[in-house]
């Protein structure tokens, strides 16, 4: 909401080279390299572009041709967060909505014989498969997908998580052989979504890296300016042909948005079709979505795989943010309840308290910390806070009362507050 937009341009050259067009990006002009607010207004913009024009006469030279090959490994196995993110991005599916659907594959579905459990259990924070799982992907990835796309030694992941419970697996089917489309008929359609999408990524992480052929190509514009165009095909699928991790808010670099160029050579004279400048303005950081929320919450160490979903349900029941768009937005009671906590708990609000408490936590699970102390050690000074602040914080402050003016009929102020139900408005005061 504080955010400021900031102007700024980019140069393209639309080009064509044995009757395929594509485009390339101005990255030097006049010896200068081009950030992205080396450009920002139209004046600077149609003068680059006279420029430019001018320097290329009808036509760029081909100055650099750079082309290489890089692998491209697949992501580890699924745990609790990466289930609910990848389901979020992928099938639209909220958090809880995840859970509920995973708990139904876990606790078993009748595939014409009785209830068999689908998947491992869903509340996890280890990449770990069991060695007979693995044996039996390689020998499923072999008869599906053929002995190239076997990588010579099982993949092995860590687990990124300091206090991840190793005596769960990742999340995986119970066996790589039940395939999601032999047994369509016995799924609904969402257990089939889901299930289909944890058979896939388990798949995946035991096949072998993908291989992409990457080309960057540099063109004279003159002497002092260059344009790249960059694109890439894939050699070799791998996991590929399986399974592709999503992101959120992919952006014009990513993967999928490079291309194929034609062949070209250093020295290869390439029509120029038009100089193209485009205005642009710099966008606020995305916000948060389900996937994007439960991704941060365990990179600041919040919650545990168990409380992901009940955490974001608690934001949405108490109606502290909503959703729109599949964005979440906070509401006005939610700015209120967190410009309080912040200004009068600040030491509770931190990530670092929270993650804090969490380790302790995990390690009075453990057995290596007794709870009396560490419960003690927050509630004292805790309770003695929430004290002080019953008695020196006043109503009108919580609720951030706004004065309108006055009355003309009673001559009494005229406020604003926040209610339970929303804002409303208040002649004189409670008295």
């Amino acid at each position: 909401e504080q955010f400021i937009r900031q102007e700024y341009w980019t140069i393209d050259a639309d080009l064509t080279q044995k009757s395929q067009p594509f485009s390339a990006k101005l990255s030097r002009l006049n010896d200068v390299k081009v950030e992205q607010f080396t450009i920002t207004n139209e004046d600077q913009a149609m003068a680059a572009e006279r420029d430019l024009i001018s320097a290329a006469n009808g036509q760029l030279v081909v100055s650099k041709v750079e082309k290489k090959q890089r692998k491209r490994n697949p992501a580890a196995p699924l745990i609790t967060s990466t289930l609910q993110q990848e389901a979020a991005r992928k099938l639209g599916f909220s958090t809880r909505k995840t859970m509920q659907i995973a708990q139904q594959l876990y606790e078993g579905v009748d595939l014409g014989s009785g209830p068999v459990g689908l998947i491992t259990y869903m509340r996890t924070d280890s990449v770990h498969l069991a060695d007979e799982a693995v044996t039996e992907l390689r020998e499923v990835i072999t008869e599906r997908y053929g002995k190239d796309n076997l990588p010579d030694a099982p993949r092995t992941f860590k687990t990124k998580s300091k206090n991840a419970q190793e005596a769960h697996e990742a999340i995986r089917p119970t066996s790589a052989r039940i395939v999601p489309l032999e047994i369509k008929q016995h799924l609904s359609p969402d257990q089939n979504k889901l299930y289909d999408l944890i058979w896939k990524r388990t798949v995946a992480c035991q096949m072998i890296h993908a291989t992409l052929n990457t080309v960057a190509i540099d063109f004279a514009c003159g002497d002092k300016s260059t344009f790249r165009a960059t694109g890439s095909s894939v050699h070799h699928a791998g996991f590929m042909a399986v399974y592709l991790e999503s992101k959120d808010d992919e952006t014009a670099g990513s993967d999928k948005d490079e291309k194929l160029l034609p062949p070209m050579e250093e020295g290869d004279i390439i029509p120029l079709i038009a100089i193209r400048p485009e205005q642009h303005f710099t966008e606020p950081p995305p916000r948060y979505t389900e996937a994007s929320l439960v991704k941060a919450l365990e990179e600041h160490g919040i919650g545990r795989p168990s409380t992901y979903a009940s955490i974001i349900s608690t934001l949405l029941n108490r109606e502290y943010a909503e959703l729109e768009n599949k964005r979440f937005f906070p509401t006005d009671i939610g700015k209120i309840v967190n410009n309080f906590l912040t200004n009068h708990f600040t030491d509770y609000v931190d990530y670092d308290f929270t993650a804090r408490l969490e380790d302790e936590l995990d390690e009075i699970s453990r057995g290596e910390k007794e709870w009396v102390p560490v419960m003690k050690k927050f509630w004292d000074p805790f309770n003695a806070l929430v004290h002080d602040k019953d008695e020196s914080v006043s109503r009108e402050e919580v609720i951030q009362a706004r004065e309108l003016g006055t009355d003309p009929k009673s001559g009494k102020p005229i406020s604003v507050r926040m209610g339970r139900f929303g804002p409303y408005v208040q002649i004189g005061t409670k008295d």
